[in-house]
């Protein structure tokens, strides 16, 4: 029997908002990708998965967890058990067939132009402002000094902008890479971001990693 940690439970809700499903494997990592395959996620959890476990609906998951004061669950063949207290559920696993799901390594960023370490608070910022302008994308850009992420709408040459310069006196090739405002959906942390204009963002920190797609550069 297990314990999910409070870090673990705010991880899978999160994970949840990426991918309704997931299978646990074995081990201390846990893995999600989008149904698109524009994001991918892994993050090292404190628990150690006995068996690999398919769930279709992770947040049903996470809330008959949230029904017992203290749950403690347990990996069965085919079956979750959740006990708390008196009580006790018997949650079934899904089929892996059934669940779009990514490959069990990371992923190399090809040829980075550059990596920059990013506050939350920045990123939360240039969130906020996609939602108050009514903006579909946040850009990475660079003039080859200055990298600066902004909430922006590539597809409007007249749209409004709010931006926030993240990397000073720096030393790269310019740039200017767009990624869908739907596909940051981010655990509250700060990040070091590597960026490819090969279509890849990386953002890693010390709770969870994201690869995702940049759109257009």
């Amino acid at each position: 029997m297990m314990k999910f940690s409070n870090e673990t439970i705010g991880v899978l809700k999160n994970f949840s908002s990426i991918n309704p499903s997931i299978v646990f494997n074995p081990g201390s990592v846990v893995r999600t990708i989008s149904p698109q395959k524009t994001v991918m996620a892994a993050a090292t959890i404190s628990e150690t998965i006995d068996t690999k476990a398919g769930v279709y609906d992770l947040s049903r998951l996470l809330a008959t967890l949230s029904l017992f004061d203290k749950p403690e669950v347990s990996f069965g063949e085919e079956k979750f058990t959740i006990k708390g207290g008196k009580s006790e559920v018997n949650y079934t696993y899904t089929s892996e067939s059934l669940i779009v799901s990514p490959p069990d390594n990371d992923i190399s960023v090809p040829d980075p132009e550059a990596t920059v370490s990013v506050t939350w608070q920045d990123i939360d910022s240039v969130l906020r402002a996609t939602g108050v302008l009514q903006l579909p994308e946040v850009a990475f850009s660079s003039d080859g000094s200055t990298i600066k992420l902004s909430a922006v709408d590539s597809k409007t040459s007249t749209a409004d902008k709010y931006e926030v310069v993240v990397a000073e006196d720096v030393s790269c090739s310019p740039f200017n890479m767009i990624i869908k405002t739907d596909n940051l959906k981010l655990v509250p942390t700060d990040y070091e971001v590597t960026l490819s204009s090969k279509g890849m963002a990386h953002f890693k920190s010390d709770v969870v990693q994201y690869w995702i797609a940049i759109e257009s550069r």
